[in-house]
């Protein structure tokens, strides 16, 4: 009997440390389970948020891939401008060989006409023009006004800030000469043309540029530009429609075009039109 008693009382507490442990073991298995599936169900909500964002981003926010739908590469695109802005900054800083073009201009081929405000801008009501006879360019009418939009206003954005940063006096005395605003619309919408119908014949290339390099020799001509001046402009009129096709994204579709709307509007005496686009 004795012995049977100093058996329960030495068993006992190892059953009850056993069943603590136990016990303390399974509420921690429970609680890691628990926690484990909070982490599941955390991970599963976070794919769902992410794939509903990415879908969300591709649908409306359009990332941007950094190249041309048609998969060319090289660095054919960007000679022209980087020779074009080369060839304008070396001029900026001769000041001899620009007097010498200048006076050269003025003895030869004085010009005091107003054809240059607007031949800057024929290439682009040509593409437009071709695109109403039934001549199809490049792209639709959604992409094409896009691009076209997104080059001037980059292009005016870099001409017009160059123009104040360097603060040149042209020829005729006015100010903020280079680069030539005119020379880079014009080689802004040339290149546009080209971009369009290029493609489709290489002579609406040399037409649109012949025109863009008319311009310019007009601005010189006028005596209100720099011959430096004028290749600054034609480069980065280049340079910005072709940055833009590189990363435009080509999604200006016809369904897109239907969420636009455009409404007119009066507030006192100022009336207009309003273009409003559904997301």
């Amino acid at each position: 009997m004795c012995v049977s008693m100093k058996i329960k009382k030495t068993v006992c507490p190892f059953v009850l440390l056993f069943f603590t442990l136990f016990t303390t073991f399974a509420g921690q298995s429970d609680l890691k389970k628990n926690e484990l599936k909070e982490s599941s169900s955390q991970t599963l909500r976070l794919k769902q948020d992410i794939n509903f964002r990415y879908s969300f981003h591709n649908d409306s926010i359009h990332r941007l891939n950094f190249r041309y739908p048609d998969g060319k590469k090289g660095i054919k695109p960007w000679i022209a401008p980087t020779l074009l802005i080369s060839g304008g900054t070396a001029l900026h800083f001769m000041d001899g060989a620009r007097k010498n073009v200048r006076d050269f201009m003025r003895e030869n081929f004085a010009y005091h006409g107003q054809i240059d405000d607007y031949a800057q801008y024929a290439p682009l009501a040509a593409v437009y023009a071709l695109n109403a006879l039934g001549i199809d360019g490049k792209n639709n009418f959604g992409n094409r006004t896009a691009l076209v939009v997104k080059s001037f206003l980059l292009n005016g954005l870099i001409t017009d800030r160059l123009k104040y940063w360097v603060n040149e006096k042209r020829p005729n005395g006015g100010i903020h000469s280079f680069p030539s605003g005119h020379t880079s619309k014009a080689f802004t919408l040339a290149h546009f043309m080209h971009k369009e119908y290029g493609e489709l014949s290489p002579w609406y290339s040399v037409g649109a540029y012949a025109c863009a390099t008319t311009v310019g020799i007009m601005r010189v001509a006028k005596n209100a530009h720099w011959v430096s001046d004028v290749f600054m402009g034609a480069g980065i009129g280049i340079l910005s429609t072709e940055l833009v096709y590189l990363t435009h994204q080509y999604k200006w579709d016809n369904e897109h075009l239907k969420r636009f709307d455009i409404f007119p509007f009066q507030f006192g005496n100022q009336k207009g039109v309003t273009l409003v686009y559904n997301f």
